[in-house]
């Protein structure tokens, strides 16, 4: 006879998983640019990884760092199948554009959103490695390469909108520190004059939301916010201890937001320092950002 608490316990384990499937696993890495980029200017004799121990809270369990990446890639993690929401979202680990913290600022929370209805797009953009022997390139160059990457991983997904479930107008991005700089500049549109001739867009490229976890944020960025229209709803975040990033930056912009009528939304930590990922085991407060973000979507009726 089955003892009747194992039973019970079988049964509601069995229900959990039935309600809560596990998001799939990220896809194979893709080429950003499919058909290559002519005279690329970003050019290493080969990509270099490393591996470091994951930190807790890790969803995927392992920590890839890449730096000297010449061909920008990406992943995609998409919710179990019938879950989309219709929401979808550029992610883009943070590095001080030398390395991608690419698990820990990329597809944890890639898989993370998945659970949550939320397909991401997980991007490997080309770095800035000046210190590599060979490697000749004027930063301002390399600006508008890179940003051309994060307007490329907006249009992949919004014209893959249909097959992936998602509202093509439902598509943010977001980063962290370096990728949130990068994340900015697409929300605010000030290298568009940088961009390269082979950055033709079939689609809209532009983010209809960004998430800015601990970015970074010069005055010049400022500057624009309080010159550009029609800038989308804004979530940021960031360490009351960020001596890289520091919060008065965000706090700054934030300001200038509000002034703009800009829906933005921001979070300064008294605990967190720089490089805080999902915040687990770093502080009560700041280990559950990924929660308010998600009631900030459905406050600004981007998620239901």
């Amino acid at each position: 006879m089955k003892h009747p608490i194992k039973s019970l316990s079988l049964v509601l384990l069995s229900a959990c998983i039935s309600c809560n499937p596990p998001a799939k696993q990220p896809g194979a890495e893709m080429p950003l640019w499919p058909g290559g980029i002519p005279d690329n200017p970003v050019r290493y004799a080969e990509e270099s990884v490393h591996t470091e121990e994951a930190n807790e809270g890790s969803m995927c369990e392992h920590y890839r760092v890449y730096s000297q990446v010449s061909e920008p890639a990406y992943q995609l993690i998409r919710p179990a199948e019938g879950k989309a929401n219709g929401v979808g979202m550029v992610i883009c680990p943070g590095g001080g554009f030398r390395v991608l913290c690419y698990d820990r600022e990329g597809i944890d929370l890639g898989l993370w959103l998945a659970e949550r209805g939320i397909t991401s797009l997980v991007l490997k953009y080309r770095t800035y490695n000046s210190d590599t022997p060979g490697f000749s390139l004027d930063r301002d160059v390399y600006n508008g390469e890179v940003y051309a990457d994060a307007r490329q991983a907006i249009h992949t997904l919004r014209s893959r909108a249909g097959e992936l479930g998602i509202d093509p107008d439902r598509i943010g991005i977001g980063g962290y520190s370096a990728g949130g700089a990068l994340s900015l500049h697409a929300v605010l549109e000030i290298l568009e004059g940088e961009l390269p001739g082979y950055a033709g867009f079939s689609t809209r490229a532009n983010p209809d939301f960004a998430c800015l976890i601990y970015p970074g944020i010069r005055e010049s960025m400022i500057r624009a916010a309080a010159e550009k229209s029609g800038i989308p709803p804004v979530f940021m975040i960031v360490g009351g201890e960020d001596e890289v990033t520091p919060p008065e930056n965000c706090i700054a912009l934030y300001s200038e937001l509000k002034k703009r009528k800009v829906p933005a939304e921001l979070h300064v930590y008294a605990k967190g320092e720089h490089g805080f990922d999902s915040g687990i085991g770093r502080g009560h407060g700041v280990a559950g950002w990924q929660d308010s973000f998600i009631a900030w979507l459905k406050d600004m009726k981007i998620m239901d």
